[in-house]
């Protein structure tokens, strides 16, 4: 038998252990806490850090730079090592300026009859303008094989609904908090991305920023600041090679 001076304490361990089992998370609560709390935030910048992985070569580089995004869709990543590059799309159109090359890559993102094309592949990340409605565009699981990492934060594997160029499925990391944080909390600690050649390129977002939200508990705006669209939009410098490459389209 315990002595009445242990019992108060198994007891409290009981109890904890029967309440952390009750307020256990499903896999739809972790998706709809996603995208509720992204569906809330209308813009946001940060930094990331990123890792690309070639299998064939065995092969790691590293990246770091900052990130801003505006709904709707509109998003530049600014690459500021190993080497300087702007990759940004006002929600129509990719421009990525290599400066090291002088090149102005242009990507379109509609065709004439404003159909989604492959292309949005292009852009790092790209996942992120599918948080709010991550139940409509993939197939969700949990992560394999683990669905939670060292620190408890939850792990989920996304597998395209339809094909997307680049992409055979991506993992997310959804902070263990998502469950008590406000609506503006970023809802994506990391994405993991592969593609069907079993290449992966990693970004850690870092230090992210809530600007705007649309239930105003986070309003830059009227603060007289916000991200401007002018942001989104690019004038390629003059002396560049302007590259169009041909449009593609998801099979």
């Amino acid at each position: 038998m315990f002595s009445n001076r242990l019992r108060p304490v198994v007891l409290s361990i009981v109890a904890l252990f029967i309440a952390s089992q009750g307020w256990a998370l499903t896999l739809n609560d972790v998706v709809s806490k996603v995208e509720n709390n992204y569906k809330n935030i209308v813009a946001f910048r940060g930094s990331f850090n990123q890792t690309a992985t070639l299998k064939t070569l065995n092969k790691a580089q590293q990246a770091q730079g900052d990130i801003f995004y505006k709904k709707p869709n509109k998003v530049k990543w600014q690459y500021m090592s190993p080497t300087e590059q702007e990759i940004i799309s006002d929600g129509k159109t990719i421009w990525m300026y290599f400066p090291e090359n002088r090149q102005v890559y242009i990507y379109d993102l509609t065709d004439t009859f404003n159909q989604e094309v492959s292309n949005q592949g292009q852009i790092p990340g790209n996942f992120l303008t599918s948080l709010g409605n991550l139940s409509r565009d993939f197939n969700v699981q949990w992560g394999t094989p683990r669905d939670r990492d060292e620190q408890g934060n939850y792990m989920i594997e996304l597998v395209p609904k339809r094909p997307i160029v680049n992409v055979r499925n991506i993992f997310i990391v959804v902070p263990r908090e998502i469950t008590t944080a406000s609506s503006s909390t970023f809802p994506v600690l990391a994405s993991t991305v592969y593609d069907s050649y079993g290449n992966m390129t990693n970004i850690e977002f870092v230090n992210i920023e809530v600007l705007e939200t649309a239930d105003e508990t986070v309003a830059s705006k009227k603060r007289g600041w916000t991200l401007p669209d002018s942001m989104f939009t690019y004038l390629p410098p003059a002396n560049v090679e302007i590259i169009k490459p041909p449009l593609t389209r998801s099979k």
